[in-house]
């Protein structure tokens, strides 16, 4: 795994090969706690069966399978999702602007400031429906130095280039209760992530989270390679200054979903000076190779005990080449040159798969 903070670094990586993958990834919690989101371009769909079918077969090539996610929350729980695969022909870079059908974004740099502008419009055959406009606001990250433990490791590069921001804006939304209009001010996040092989080649399966604790903000993934596991973690301050790294990671309380995914529910960070513990107790997305969670994190830091909620992910990249849940994937998965999946033209059917 390569790290990362280079705000520069954001412009699609033409060198990936058949069975490679790069995606754009923004998530934030509200201040009052009350909503979520988490938006996810991609280049190169990892979740794809056509993309994943067609690696070998035709040496499928990542820019003709793009695609864009949305998961919105209330009080823990799935208000909206939505996940779109496009033709090659809708994705579209231009400047500093990344466009996917109808959804964008655009990075915006003012002396030492950066902002993305996010843009989202989908109506889908369920009836649902999200238009959106974010801005998502921090400090450009100068230097921070944050070492890897696999250096020599070129396949998976990490960008953190917002490990904390401030995002303004407002939903609206058709989603699972009804119709909400929100204003919301949010702790959020953004990362650049580029794989230049298939994630099964590289690791056996992958957590990683962060969770901001006002004046800090933690930073953690633990990934178990095929020899080997790395794991890396940082506690940050605000002005993105590097307060901690943490030098051991412990999983433990393992649990398993109905598809036979098993993955800890309990992380354990320690340094010389710090401890963290962290409880993936809400499952919010459970399928047979990747869970979402809303967390909780406790930071014992000096003479400092602060507890914060966060987003914490498991993947377990294997699981998507099982072709036995390949048609669950596909009851959520839209492809927009195609018609729509049945499941999908039926609001309760396609709430029932979120």
């Amino acid at each position: 795994m390569q790290i990362s903070t280079n705000f520069k670094d954001i412009v699609p990586n033409p060198q990936k090969p058949s069975g490679g993958y790069e995606w754009w990834y923004f998530d934030g919690i509200s201040t009052d706690k009350e909503w979520a989101f988490v938006i996810i371009f991609y280049q190169g769909n990892p979740f794809s069966p056509d993309y994943i079918q067609n690696i070998d077969k035709n040496n499928a090539k990542p820019e003709d399978f793009p695609a864009v996610s949305i998961s919105v929350y209330h009080k823990s729980k799935i208000e909206f999702y939505s996940f779109v695969e496009f033709k090659k022909s809708d994705f579209k870079w231009e400047g500093s602007k990344l466009t996917i059908g109808n959804n964008s974004f655009t990075q915006l740099i003012n002396g030492n400031s950066i902002s993305y502008n996010i843009s989202i419009n989908e109506e889908l055959a369920s009836t649902h429906s999200i238009q959106a406009d974010l801005n998502l606001k921090s400090q450009v990250i100068e230097s921070l130095n944050l070492n890897s433990n696999n250096t020599e490791d070129n396949v998976h590069t990490w960008n953190l280039i917002q490990p904390h921001s401030i995002a303004t804006g407002n939903f609206n939304i058709v989603g699972k209760s009804g119709t909400h209009s929100v204003e919301l001010t949010a702790n959020a996040y953004h990362d650049h992530n580029t794989g230049l092989e298939p994630m099964k080649n590289d690791f056996d399966d992958w957590y990683w989270g962060r969770f901001h604790f006002g004046e800090y903000t933690l930073i953690y993934y633990i990934m178990n390679k095929m020899n080997n596991q790395q794991h890396q973690a940082w506690l940050l301050d605000n002005d993105t200054l590097l307060v901690d790294e943490f030098s051991s990671a412990e999983l433990s309380l393992y649990g398993f979903n109905a598809f036979g995914l098993k993955s800890a529910r309990k992380i354990e960070l320690t340094s010389n000076k710090a401890e963290i513990t962290i409880q993936t107790s809400k499952i919010v997305d459970n399928g047979p190779f990747y869970q979402r969670f809303f967390g909780e994190a406790i930071l014992t830091l000096d003479d400092k005990l602060l507890t914060s909620n966060g987003i914490s992910e498991y993947i377990k990249p294997n699981n998507i080449y099982s072709k036995k849940f390949w048609p669950l994937v596909k009851m959520r998965l839209r492809f927009n040159s195609k018609k729509p999946h049945w499941v999908q033209k039926s609001k309760n059917l396609y709430e029932w798969t979120w």
